[in-house]
């Protein structure tokens, strides 16, 4: 049984992994609609286009922020796996 110091780590772990991959979801699934402009269609398309840009803009943001906090609690483990790998 992992001790509270370990729950809380997972529980953190988890819903960064959590918001990194909706917020990547939103931003591939947004791109793609931006792409191929299946909004056109779709009533307003103007106006849709604006409301899918911005997703697709905060969700890439989101991501962003999200990938920086990985790596900053991740930090210990990144200089160890570098270390190693340039000893090598």
């Amino acid at each position: 049984m992992p001790s509270q110091k370990e729950g809380i780590t997972m529980k953190k772990n988890f819903y960064l992994d959590l918001l990194l991959f909706v917020s990547g979801l939103l931003c591939i699934v947004t791109g793609i609609v931006l792409d191929f402009h299946l909004f056109a269609g779709f009533g307003n398309g103007r106006a849709l286009k604006g409301i899918i840009t911005n997703i697709h803009t905060y969700s890439g943001y989101i991501m962003m922020i999200g990938l920086l906090f990985h790596i900053i609690w991740h930090w210990k483990w990144v200089k160890a796996v570098a270390k190693k790998e340039i000893g090598q």
